[in-house]
């Protein structure tokens, strides 16, 4: 996890060690400084007021770049997840200079976890909501939900799957073309629904409840509202097929909608299935 001298650094320590004694893994702290001004004492007194922690830690202190040093750090622990803290909304400014966040989310190649609001007395994950998108990374991230849901004993989960409007979708002029994009809202829901049926095939968590939703608009947007407005405390994500950079913030795709104003702490699960949709 990536740590820096912060009002919000014992709520972030707290709340990643709870995770991490949840999922049975062990967590490295790392503190990136410019080598201009010595943090490491005032963060270690201030950890230190955390008390003993319950999972196996170590604290590593390095001089460079914020970001690159923390991905290298990931690389040669051969990371699982990466957990940072984030804003949940950033200005114009930060927004297109890119914060700490953005740039680790842009080139990790291990899954991240942004936690937006944490807690000194950390909060439960009760209803998650992953999406369901059609796409070959998205059985795994499915499933590494329900394995994540599971060990912090969530009781409800919604599959949500965004599809786009079209000429077949979208809103019509008259009652026939009404009664029209219906039926095919209709036949499209049916199909996405036995697509994830198939894919939870097999699978069952004791006290877990699973709703599947098809959300006909624009992708990021209508999922981040949706989670947002369920009061769901933790949405999860495919991990971007290619590296995002600068004119992907100039013009806003759906995993930048929801970076620009997190509905929830936010999981972008890393998986190798790395196909386009449909091959």
């Amino acid at each position: 996890m990536g740590i820096g001298l912060s009002p919000s650094l014992i709520a972030n320590v707290k709340e990643a060690s709870r995770l991490c004694e949840l999922l049975g893994e062990e967590i490295t702290f790392v503190h990136v400084s410019d080598g201009k001004s010595d943090l490491r004492q005032a963060i270690e007194k201030q950890v230190e007021e955390v008390g003993t922690l319950a999972v196996k830690h170590q604290f590593l202190w390095k001089e460079g770049d914020v970001a690159s040093l923390i991905l290298e750090v990931c690389e040669d622990l051969n990371a699982d997840l990466l957990l940072v803290g984030a804003l949940p909304r950033e200005g114009l400014l930060r927004y297109y200079m890119g914060s700490i966040a953005r740039q680790l989310v842009r080139k990790s190649n291990c899954s991240i976890l942004l936690l937006t609001q944490p807690l000194l007395y950390p909060k439960s994950y009760r209803h998650i909501v992953v999406n369901g998108v059609d796409h070959p990374k998205t059985d795994y991230t499915i499933h590494k939900t329900l394995d994540v849901a599971a060990a912090l004993e969530a009781s409800q989960l919604n599959i949500v799957e965004e599809i786009p409007p079209n000429k077949n979708t979208r809103r019509a002029a008259d009652d026939d073309e009404a009664a029209r994009c219906s039926r095919w809202r209709h036949i499209i829901e049916k199909r996405e629904q036995h697509r994830i049926k198939l894919s939870l095939k097999g699978t069952e968590i004791p006290n877990l409840h699973i709703e599947t939703k098809i959300i006909f608009g624009k992708p990021g947007y209508s999922i981040g509202h949706f989670t947002q407005t369920s009061g769901a405390e933790l949405l999860v994500l495919n991990s971007p097929d290619t590296k995002l950079g600068f004119i992907d913030r100039v013009f806003t795709h759906d995993l930048e909608y929801i970076l620009s104003e997190l509905p929830s702490d936010l999981l972008i699960v890393h998986s190798s299935a790395q196909s386009s949709p449909g091959k």
